[in-house]
């Protein structure tokens, strides 16, 4: 039993979701295993700060990217430490946070499901417009996207670098960016770096007159409903378990003052799905029966139980010509696409709710869990029950 209540200065920027998610994911450990005495700058003006975490007694902080300074000041504290994503040069063996656990955004994998998402929806064009400063967690969901894109045999077109007055000023920058969406081959799939960046995306689609999501399909990062439910028109975007990964860190934390020599651990924060909305709920395949079949299974697959049948109905032909069809145009048989939607809601309900599995079963269309275990299995290559263990832990 502790001997007293743990008082922990929480020092992240609330500015972007994710680490909003972050908070999220410390007060919901501090809220089952506390309770703690928390110290969070709130950013405010005229807020009254706390100077001396020393002398107000602080046995904990959670840190997040500082300048060299403030993170010798915090080192010398003499409490445990961790830190929320530490930049790269935050990492160095000589830098003080290079020996705190810390949590850590795949960005490579994020810019990788971007491209899988588009390429799922059989987009052929592919862009990628990235943050406006070139920071390195933009460069690598970048790189993941077009590593991604060329391993499918297809070229991607990246947004270059801005000067100084671009990325100061939107007003500045826009016409430079509307002139390149304009220039870019359509349809084209477009990936910003962020959800604010997708926000200027849009923007800058409706001041060159494109349409979007038929022309230009756009796809954010964070899931910021405030932002992606605020633009014309509402943007889809990636989801992150980032409040699971700062759970974890709270947790590897609350050991440390507890008196536990515990090495030093890295919690990887991960994209898990794309939520889609209306920047790239659209089709780009011209075969207007196949198009609308696909519409069909992507709507419906993931929710209720359909079948061939029912695909084959919205063709309007013969199931033999419908199957034979659908599969020359897209590429896979429309069982085959049935059962990669339906596995796609099967990994964000394992991921993000505390469904039973034989429920998930039900809710995602299939009518055996066995049979389930064993589509999933061979698709994935790990049990249902690891997969949510891997997405709660990451």
């Amino acid at each position: 039993m502790k001997s007293r209540i743990p008082q922990v200065a929480v020092l992240l920027p609330l500015l972007l979701k994710g680490q909003q998610d972050s908070l999220r994911g410390i007060l919901q450990y501090v809220k089952l295993h506390g309770p703690w005495r928390l110290y969070r700058m709130e950013g405010r003006p005229g807020e009254q700060r706390l100077l001396d975490l020393k002398r107000w007694g602080c046995t904990g902080i959670i840190a997040a990217q500082c300048d060299l300074r403030e993170a010798r000041l915090i080192a010398r504290i003499g409490v445990p430490v961790v830190v929320c994503e530490p930049s790269p040069s935050m990492r160095g063996e000589s830098h003080p946070f290079a020996k705190y656990a810390c949590t850590r955004f795949d960005s490579h994998a994020c810019g990788r499901m971007a491209a899988e998402y588009f390429i799922s929806r059989h987009y052929s064009h592919f862009a990628f417009v990235g943050e406006p400063h070139g920071l390195y967690w933009s460069r690598e969901r970048g790189q993941g996207f077009r590593d991604a894109v060329l391993e499918a045999g297809k070229s991607c077109c990246v947004y270059g670098d801005l000067s100084e007055a671009e990325q100061r000023d939107w007003a500045v920058e826009q016409p430079r960016l509307q002139a390149w969406l304009k220039a870019l081959p359509k349809p084209v799939a477009v990936f910003a770096a962020m959800d604010g960046r997708g926000r200027q995306v849009l923007d800058a689609c409706m001041g060159a007159n494109l349409t979007v999501p038929d022309e230009v399909a756009v796809l954010g990062v964070d899931n910021d409903d405030l932002i992606c439910d605020a633009t014309f028109p509402t943007m889809s975007s990636i989801q992150t378990n980032s409040q699971q990964s700062a759970y974890l860190l709270a947790e590897h934390l609350d050991a440390l003052m507890s008196g536990k020599r515990l090495a030093r651990r890295v919690f990887p924060t991960m994209p898990t799905r794309v939520v889609t909305r209306r920047s790239t709920d659209a089709t780009v395949i011209r075969d207007p029966q196949v198009a609308r079949a696909l519409e069909f299974i992507w709507r419906n697959a993931g929710h209720r139980p359909i079948s061939v049948a029912d695909v084959v109905g919205q063709i309007g032909a013969s199931r033999r010509f419908a199957e034979r069809h659908f599969k020359g145009v897209t590429g896979r048989t429309i069982l085959d696409e049935i059962r990669r939607v339906r596995l796609e809601r099967v990994c964000t309900l394992l991921a993000e709710s505390n469904l039973p599995i034989s429920e998930i079963t039900r809710e995602c269309g299939f009518e055996r869990e066995s049979y389930l275990s064993r589509l999933f299995r061979q698709r994935f290559d790990q049990t249902m029950s690891a997969y949510r263990t891997a997405a709660r832990t990451r």
